[in-house]
């Protein structure tokens, strides 16, 4: 029961639409955590609202599991993230650690990836003083 749940839940991820993110009901606990570098939310209807307003926000958002492993309680998630933004393709790839449950129903859904350059480096303003403080730090290589 549990790797089927847990089965469902990453093919959700891989599929997910605004029409099937009422799918997560059966497959995460009611006080769900999720977190990632913008939100920190406990619940099952804030844990979905990411979703919508990843939808309503993105165009053509897409995950791709890259890899996995699991054991007792967590999965933890190699992932990838596709879509169209700032008018064009946008890649951003991160790591979950996801909890679960005896019943395999998900406790927890931490996300990690890199906001700065994942995202905030391509914002107009933004990614120009990024890209010039990097200068500061990087190290020159012959």
């Amino acid at each position: 029961m549990i790797k089927k749940n847990i089965e469902k839940y990453l093919k959700l991820f891989t599929n997910l639409n605004k029409d099937n993110i009422n799918n997560f009901d059966d497959l995460v606990i009611e006080d769900i955590v999720f977190k990632d570098p913008f939100n920190n939310v406990k619940g099952i209807k804030n844990f979905k609202k990411i979703f919508y307003h990843m939808f309503e926000n993105v165009n053509k958002p897409k995950f791709t599991i890259l890899d996995y492993a699991q054991n007792k309680s967590h999965v933890f998630l190699k992932w990838k993230m596709s879509f169209y933004a700032f008018k064009s393709l946008q890649i951003i790839e991160g790591m979950s650690d996801i909890t679960f449950n005896k019943e395999g129903k998900i406790e927890s859904h931490l996300d990690y990836w890199d906001s700065l350059n994942g995202l905030y480096v391509k914002l107009p303003f933004i990614g120009i003083l990024y890209k010039i403080s990097l200068r500061m730090f990087k190290v020159k290589i012959n």
